[in-house]
């Protein structure tokens, strides 16, 4: 995904009006505790929500099933290829091709569930996509959307698969 992401930013780069590989600029430092304070927000409402939804307790053990556990450094490594991966396709290259919207819309329409329990996975995918590209578009870096995506696949991962509390 990242390389064929790399190859349509490259192919289009010059056309668009900004540039998706830009380095943090002099406002590093609060768009680093933005995207931190970000990703403890949108994880803590995974949480209140999980524990509350009985869909979403379903399909973290579908989510089980097909990965297993996890060690910390394996759920790192999939939360980062997520990550790199995903962000520079959809915030690097799809964003400016398009919109705000459009690529939001179709980051949702990726992530379509295997199965009804998962319902809530392009919706929250879609909300994401769009809060991912308003950070893009706020830090003009794409570094600050891949932070945010891995560490929020990072935690949900550990949460998801950790084996459930017996009640």
């Amino acid at each position: 995904m990242a390389a064929a992401g790399l190859a349509l930013i490259w192919w289009r780069r010059p056309s668009f009006s900004i540039d998706p590989l830009a380095t943090p600029g002099p406002g590093w430092l609060i768009h680093l505790i933005a995207t931190v304070a970000i990703i403890l927000a949108v994880h803590s409402l995974s949480r209140i929500l999980h524990t509350h939804l009985p869909s979403l307790r379903a399909s973290a053990r579908d989510m089980r099933r097909l990965l297993g556990e996890l060690t910390w450094l394996q759920a790192a490594a999939v939360a980062l290829a997520s990550g790199v991966g995903e962000e520079i396709l959809f915030r690097g290259w799809l964003l400016p091709e398009t919109s705000l919207w459009l690529s939001s819309v179709a980051f949702g329409i990726v992530h379509f569930p295997p199965n009804r329990q998962w319902l809530y996975w392009p919706v929250f995918a879609g909300a994401m996509g769009f809060l991912l590209g308003w950070l893009q578009i706020w830090t003009g870096s794409i570094v600050f959307p891949i932070l945010l995506h891995a560490g929020v696949n990072f935690l949900n991962l550990r949460l998801l698969l950790r084996p459930p509390v017996p009640r």
